[in-house]
């Protein structure tokens, strides 16, 4: 989000910030149901991790949850947020109910096509070879299912969510589920999770196996870390943080003013962010550069 637009990550992380209370002024209060929005794609994603997690939890505990049942379960969840999202129930509650990006705009939603997809991405997860795997890893060797953790780098916590990770012929394996297509980034996310492995339970990068389960595709890829990788990750990371508090008006304090957080100058993802109605409350998206706003370079990932 800091690469693709400052201004997002300025609302997202900064102008939002307690806006979850009662007394918090009336714009603070909107950019946190804003941050709190998601797209029918984003939902589906989360509903197909819901449900997996569900079954792996299962499996952790020596218990086996049906296809037929975590197919019922995700598609009760589904119509659940679908639910939320058209009582926009989000007006009491952003963080516990939905708000669908494609509601709240007037936005065509395919409601059917997206349940659709929950069904195919849950059995394809079945028929996965992880699945098969997971079911025969005994119930000790688990070492994480959908947690969500940290650990510190250079002086600073950095979070990570892995989806499951098992303890596997002498060294650990990690599984990440993907709903959608394959990105440059999701390597470099694998890379970070082998530093948090190395970090968490010492485990050197030749024993470490790295998968992202493609499940739409019916795709795995696996990536091989060495030394040379987890430097080169390291170096990212330490760049994005560096960047990243250079533009606080006070780095140890994490207070931030909106005037350094600049919009992009390509206007061409502004109809999809869910902060449009902020930057252009008449509705007008237009493509022409913001005044003084530099191009926000990316981060390469030239990783493998």
């Amino acid at each position: 989000m800091f690469e693709s637009c400052q201004r997002q990550y300025f609302f997202n992380y900064y102008g939002s910030w307690g806006g979850w209370y009662n007394t918090a002024d009336e714009q603070t209060r909107l950019l946190y149901r804003l941050k709190k929005m998601t797209t029918l794609p984003q939902m589906t994603g989360s509903v197909v991790h819901d449900a997996i997690g569900r079954v792996l939890n299962g499996l952790q505990k020596g218990h086996e949850i049906t296809p037929r049942a975590a197919e019922t379960y995700a598609t009760q969840l589904f119509d659940r947020h679908i639910e939320d999202s058209l009582e926009k129930r989000w007006q009491r509650s952003a963080s516990k109910h939905t708000n669908l990006f494609e509601h709240y705009y007037g936005q065509d939603l395919d409601q059917d096509a997206g349940r659709d997809r929950v069904v195919e991405n849950v059995n394809a997860f079945f028929a996965s070879e992880a699945f098969q795997i997971l079911q025969d890893t005994p119930p000790n060797q688990w070492l994480s299912v959908e947690a969500l953790t940290s650990f510190i780098f250079n002086a600073t916590k950095l979070w990570v969510s892995l989806d499951v990770a098992v303890r596997q012929n002498g060294g650990v394996s990690i599984f990440d589920w993907k709903t959608g297509r394959e990105r440059e980034a999701d390597r470099l996310q694998l890379a970070v999770y082998a530093l948090y492995a190395s970090n968490a339970w010492g485990v050197a990068p030749p024993n470490l196996q790295l998968q992202d389960v493609y499940l739409q595709a019916g795709v795995v890829r696996s990536i091989t870390v060495d030394g040379t990788v987890l430097d080169q990750t390291r170096q990212i990371i330490q760049k994005s943080i560096v960047e990243m508090r250079d533009l606080l008006d006070d780095s140890n304090l994490n207070s931030a003013s909106i005037d350094k957080f600049p919009m992009i100058e390509n206007r061409s993802t502004c109809a999809s962010c869910t902060f449009k109605s902020i930057c252009f409350p008449d509705g007008d998206i237009d493509s022409s550069p913001t005044k003084n706003a530099p191009e926000v370079s990316p981060v390469q990932l030239s990783l493998f």
